[in-house]
């Protein structure tokens, strides 16, 4: 996963007006205090926030498809909501970078997928199906990772898709059979990261991410470099406005947008001339008669002529990139960062979210109020601010608009009174009104961000922060820094070298003992309230990204490492010899690794492949793990890949939380962070794309959602099946494991 955030140098009051629309207008929902939904066993999307990163969208039929990132394919309805019409209706993968409708038969629409090759439908989204079965196969490939393909204008049964294999060969392949068979038109002599490929005047434009523009003339039989005239080589996407070619120079990128230029084909085809008057732009599209341009600051411009531009009022959008831009029946649709979607009836001077029905928020960090089961706040990775529901995430309000937040903690002794952490170090207090957020001091230097915030339960005026150099999760970092003051001073914590630090604890009832990990560096302890730390355990614990420690017994502790997060390629990753979950009972004195037998898990003897097994143990990348504080053996476990993984027995037995709600044709997802309720019955998850989810735990603690009978059952049906760890090892490193989700 990979995020860009944005910042703001001047961040607003509460009560601004932003882009004329009241920040506090949020507060006057009255649906906000409708009760919880009855506790149910099992899975429960929660209903907000909507919306979410909306990477393409196009005019189709009538109405509106969009592609959301991790969040599958959309359709506008008649009553202004967005159904589902990707994942749970056969979609192979929930990362669709495209969506391209055959010319000549509507109901026929395909989406390249970013480890899923291809999705078809024939029934205009009622049903997909997966074309790598018979693409991989015919290219001799274990994986096929597409951004874009494109159909041929004179035969809408031949397919263009660029990508590349999982060993990073680049290559164009073609279907002349709608899908069907493919063979490999063109192999690239280098690695490149396709946008858009895009037929003009029977040539093939490429665009590239960081390589400039690539172009054919026989059908991508052969390609040449077109990047005369560019200030530099990153390219998003292609346009056909009043038969010009336009291109977009800026970055696209997974969930993230970066701003540039926009360019038009010169007459003769041989350069790129610049648009003047533009820039920071992020998104470009056109109904044929108006030329659409969206900014990275929110801006909305229109042209008749592609030469002037005119800036719209546009009151009402959030402040982020505008990416995708459709205008259908005097309607313009406008997909924003991960804000979803908004609309504009009046030509773009004024515009109003259009999310009811789209639950595909990229959230990252949930906390349960201990006196409130109901209560929550909630943050996302690409949104200012965060979210606070007093219905058990039924409904929400978006808090602290005003700033971009990496994390939050709630003081362990006044749920209302929040910290909050990113580029900047905030303390608030949350009520119906708004809040109030104040800027404190932030340490660690221009330019870092605060990862982690821990709060004394004796004196909420002492704090620890983490702080890293990077928004992505890495181990770059400038340690761990102290407060006694409530963040008006800051002193840098002695024992942890520069690295980020991730987690941090305070021990419940002796609040002298801390304990932190450093991703990179390992697991440590202070005993002196966190100015000294030293190392605790040995190498294992390297690449320890959370730690945990139960509520029921303040000795046991689970550290779990994210090796991808760390960084380590992915044949260090599945080695075996990195990370895992390990376990003290002693406070930190003596480790036990939990997942040492999935790792040796079928030498012995032949077994069935049972691919979300070996992946969770042999992708040591954990997200976040919770503790049943009545039973320090039963684990929840969030892993980036394969969702929430359950042990009842310290790690003799893994369980897969098989929900279809959540993850319908076990899609590939992420359970970013875990929560619970003070009793462990309520257990809620953060995903990438799929909203937060809150799950409802029996009498017996048991998870009520669909487990496999044992570990040891089948799982996957194929004339591969790995006997031994080296092997299923060499298995998942393929790819051809990972594709099928």
């Amino acid at each position: 996963m990979f995020f860009i955030f944005f910042v703001r140098s001047q961040p607003w009051s509460l009560g601004e007006t932003i882009n004329g629309a009241s920040s506090k207008s949020v507060f006057d929902d009255p649906s906000f205090d409708i009760p919880a939904d009855p506790n149910q066993f099992g899975w429960a999307q929660s209903s907000g926030p909507l919306g979410g990163t909306v990477i393409r969208m196009i005019p189709h039929q009538d109405t509106v498809w969009a592609s959301l990132y991790s969040g599958g394919v959309y359709e506008l309805q008649k009553n202004n909501s967005w159904k589902q019409i990707g994942i749970g209706n056969g979609i192979s993968e929930n990362r669709g970078f495209d969506i391209v409708v055959d010319p000549t038969h509507p109901n026929i629409a395909y989406v390249p997928e970013m480890i899923g090759c291809v999705s078809k439908t024939k029934n205009n989204g009622a049903h997909w199906i997966g074309l790598c079965d018979n693409m991989l196969g015919d290219i001799s490939a274990d994986n096929f990772s597409a951004h874009t393909l494109t159909i041929d204008p004179n035969d809408s049964k031949i397919i263009y898709v660029p990508g590349d294999t999982h060993d990073g060969t680049s290559m164009l392949v073609v279907s002349i059979d709608g899908g069907n068979s493919w063979e490999r038109r063109f192999v690239f002599d280098q690695h490149y990261d396709f946008n858009h490929l895009y037929f003009f005047n029977s040539r093939m434009y490429l665009g590239t991410i960081e390589n400039g523009v690539l172009v054919s003339a026989d059908k991508g039989k052969s390609w040449t470099a077109l990047n005369a005239g560019l200030d530099n080589l990153t390219t998003t996407r292609f346009l056909n406005f009043k038969n010009n070619l336009y291109l977009l120079g800026s970055r696209l990128q997974f969930n993230s947008r970066e701003g540039g230029k926009v360019y038009k084909l010169s007459k003769d085809g041989s350069s790129w001339l610049k648009v003047d008057g533009l820039r920071n732009v992020t998104g470009i599209g056109t109904d044929n008669e108006t030329l659409f341009v969206g900014t990275g600051d929110s801006l909305l411009l229109s042209s008749k002529d592609g030469f002037t531009f005119d800036k719209k009022n546009s009151q009402g959008l959030p402040q982020s990139w505008i990416g995708e831009i459709v205008s259908l029946s005097s309607k313009i649709y406008v997909g924003v960062h991960g804000n979803g979607i908004y609309v504009s009836a009046d030509n773009g001077k004024t515009f109003k979210e259009l999310n009811d029905g789209m639950v595909s928020v990229a959230t990252r960090e949930v906390h349960v109020n201990p006196n409130d089961e109901n209560e929550i706040y909630v943050g996302t990775w690409d949104r200012l601010g965060f979210y606070w529901s007093k219905n058990g995430g039924k409904t929400y309000k978006r808090m602290a608009l005003d700033y971009n937040i990496i994390t939050i903690r709630p003081d362990p002794n006044d749920f209302a009174r929040v910290y909050l952490g990113g580029d900047q170090f905030i303390v608030g207090n949350v009520s119906k009104d708004g809040g109030k957020f104040i800027e404190k001091n932030k340490p660690g230097g221009k330019g870092t961000l605060i990862k982690s915030i821990a709060v004394d339960p004796k004196d909420s005026r002492h704090i620890l922060v983490g702080v890293s150099m990077e928004t992505a999760e890495t181990p770059s970092g400038v340690g761990l820094w102290e407060s006694r003051d409530q963040g008006q001073s800051w002193t840098r914590a002695k024992g942890i070298n520069d690295f980020a630090v991730y987690s941090i604890l305070f021990h419940p009832e002796n609040s002298n003992i801390v304990y932190a990990s450093a991703l990179g560096s390992g697991v440590f302890k202070s005993n002196d309230s966190g100015r000294n730390f030293v190392p605790l355990g040995d190498n294992s614990l390297k690449y320890t990204y959370r730690l945990a420690m139960s509520a029921g017994d303040s000795n046991v502790l689970v550290a779990i490492s994210n090796v991808f997060f760390a960084q380590l390629s992915t044949e260090e990753q599945t080695s075996g010899k990195y990370g895992g979950i390990f376990q003290s009972k002693d406070g930190g004195e003596t480790w036990r690794e939990l997942t040492s037998s999935i790792r040796k898990y079928g030498e012995d003897q032949p077994i069935d492949f049972i691919g979300w097994l070996y992946n969770f143990g042999h992708m040591p990348n954990y997200e976040m793990v919770l503790i049943d504080p009545k039973d320090a053996n039963h684990l929840i476990i969030g892993h980036h890949g394969e969702n929430i993984v359950v042990t009842r027995d310290g790690g003799a037995i893994w369980e897969k939380s098989l929900p279809e709600q959540m993850v319908p044709g076990n899609i590939h997802n992420y359970a970013y962070c875990l929560g619970s309720s003070s009793d462990f019955k309520e257990i809620y998850a953060c995903t990438c794309g799929r909203g937060l989810w809150r799950g409802i735990l029996d009498k017996d603690k048991k998870v009520t959602w669909d487990f496999a009978d044992t570990v040891y059952a089948k799982e996957l049906k194929s004339d591969i099946q790995p006997r031994n760890a080296e092997a299923a090892r060499q298995f998942i490193m393929s790819g051809a494991y990972n594709h099928q989700h």
